[in-house]
């Protein structure tokens, strides 16, 4: 499905339909699932939060069908969006949630805002939607009209915690779920992801192999990170090491390579690696998928594929079909973020009709292996396609 990125505007999609809109697609598809919320920080972003690449731009209202589809406005200019912002309050006979996206430009931001889309239509309730564009000036523009839009509560994945106040305030302390980042004052619950837990059940996996194939004599572990700017991956590393000591010691050699999300940073460490190491078993822990490819790719240019068994983690459809067949992939976790809505969705709802919600929501996990991606995944691709 290719999504249509939006620069600004703001429509609403009803539990009846989506509004009538005139969009323009941005050219190129969506960017790949990476890290998940994880990868190096714009200019405007904190050092302290995970952050993606290049800030999308300002804030994008965006609407669509809530079975999934995603429609954009026009082209943002100047006089659309000061049409918007001078446009009156909405009256509201029915409660709406108002969501404000982290980023449409990343894959697993798209997934979490598709499972949110979903779910407001099963329930029956208007969601008015906002990318932020991971800028705290998009931030400010989404708080600003969802409260000119009159929603009732809001879902956010708004991730400055210096805005937190000011937003809150903007929105008159509406009842706001957050998802990954917390929300400050008008907080009333948190969904949280694990992290430490998503990387202790795949280390533990890649630990049982080294244990029950290996007799834990290993060359080396060697964990691709993301860096000290990344908690998220941060917590995932961390927990591979934890689930791996469940089984195995780690080994003399225990390698830590940094800046090794992605594909062409992990392919060119992970290759100075093989240059050092001889032989065979070397384990192999990703931070993310594109890095586990990475990984492989120098793996097999050295003629060496068969001396590493890797695991990495969000189990993205790129990698899918290397779990079933490949039996050097050992296993993945996958977090589920098109499930993300299923959980905040009904919370919010409740929250809006005065029920006490749980203060912290976690993400269901799932550890990914050849025995069970196919159950888990459908479509994931035969071995010799």
């Amino acid at each position: 499905m290719t999504i249509g990125l939006v620069a600004a505007a703001c429509v609403t999609a009803t539990s009846d339909g989506p509004a009538e809109l005139q969009t323009t697609e941005l050219p190129g598809e969506p960017a790949a699932a990476g890290n998940g919320l994880a990868a190096s920080p714009p200019a405007d972003v904190a050092t302290d939060l995970p952050t993606p690449g290049e800030p999308a731009g300002e804030a994008g209202f965006v609407a669509g069908e809530a079975s999934g589809d995603m429609a954009g406005p026009g082209d943002g200019s100047a006089p659309e969006v000061a049409a918007a912002q001078a446009a009156e309050p909405v009256v509201r006979t029915a409660p709406a949630i108002g969501y404000i996206s982290l980023d449409e430009s990343q894959a697993f931001v798209q997934t979490i805002s598709g499972g949110v889309r979903e779910a407001a239509a099963a329930a029956g309730i208007d969601l008015v939607e906002c990318d932020s564009g991971w800028t705290r000036s998009g931030v400010r523009a989404c708080a600003d009209e969802l409260a000119r839009e009159g929603v009732s509560g809001v879902i956010s994945m708004q991730p400055f915690p210096d805005l937190n106040e000011a937003v809150c305030e903007a929105l008159d302390d509406r009842p706001t779920i957050g998802i990954v980042y917390d929300q400050g004052p008008c907080q009333v619950s948190l969904f949280e992801i694990d992290q430490a837990e998503s990387g202790r059940l795949a280390g533990s996996a890649l630990g049982a192999l080294a244990a029950g194939r290996f007799e834990c004599k290993v060359k080396a572990f060697v964990s691709l990170e993301s860096g000290a700017q990344d908690p998220i991956g941060g917590a995932r590393m961390d927990g591979y090491r934890e689930g791996y000591q469940e089984h195995c010691e780690l080994p003399r050699q225990d390698i830590t390579l940094n800046d090794a999300q992605h594909l062409v940073t992990a392919r060119t460490q992970f290759a100075g690696v093989l240059d050092d190491i001889k032989g065979k078993p070397i384990m192999v822990a990703g931070v993310s998928e594109d890095a586990i490819l990475g990984a492989m790719s120098a793996a097999a240019k050295r003629d060496r594929s068969n001396h590493v068994w890797l695991s990495g983690q969000l189990a993205d459809p790129v990698i899918r079909q290397t779990i079933a067949c490949d039996n050097h992939y050992v296993a993945s976790v996958a977090q589920f973020p098109g499930r993300f809505g299923d959980t905040v969705v009904p919370a919010m709802v409740a929250a809006i009709e005065g029920a006490e919600v749980p203060p912290r929501l976690l993400a269901e996990l799932e550890l990914v292996t050849a025995q069970n991606v196919r159950q888990l995944f459908p479509d994931t691709p035969a071995c010799d396609d």
